[in-house]
């Protein structure tokens, strides 16, 4: 498995997800209209670091790997949310999600935060598609996804548009 890497740009840092990471994302994940459009309620620490432990092992599959990043307001600023991608090896495709916490919408933190993440991945060779599901009436996460060049198709995965990003061959 490729481990997980720290990413950074001039505002934010990206840290691998730890179990530790729990308390502060549980304030993070608190407002209950983050699950507006994907269903469930905000989750407590306890959750969350079952969750986190899960996450931070792995799938246990050689040819699946999970990447978790907590976003962070540059390197001693507030979790804001996070960014998750699945590596599939066999179909050389990564699924890409991201969640902000209410109090920093509206400032390109998801764009910004998913598109280190996107950079990262299409920089990996066996990455040729990205693939992100979208709910159809989430406008703001659609022009995420359109602002880092993925676009609609016409297949609904569990409700969701699948919004796709092939990488140019180069050749």
């Amino acid at each position: 498995m490729t481990p997980t890497p720290s990413l950074r740009d001039d505002r934010l840092v990206l840290e691998p997800l730890r179990v530790e990471h729990a308390g502060e994302m549980a304030t993070v994940l608190s407002d209950p209209a983050l699950f507006t459009f994907t269903g469930g309620a905000p989750p407590s620490q306890l959750v969350l670091e079952q969750r986190y432990a899960r996450q931070v092992a792995g799938s246990g599959g050689a040819s699946e790997e999970w990447h978790n990043w907590v976003v962070r307001l540059g390197d001693a600023g507030p979790a804001v949310g996070y960014v998750q991608a699945t590596v599939t090896r066999g179909d050389h495709t990564a699924e890409l999600a991201w969640v902000v916490g209410t109090p920093w919408q509206g400032r390109g933190i998801a764009r910004e935060a998913a598109g280190l993440v996107l950079g990262h991945l299409l920089a990996r060779d066996e990455v040729t598609r990205v693939v992100a599901h979208v709910h159809p009436d989430h406008v703001t996460s659609q022009r995420v996804a359109g602002a880092l060049g993925l676009t609609p198709t016409d297949r609904l995965v569990d409700g969701e548009v699948e919004w796709v990003l092939e990488r140019p061959s180069d050749g």
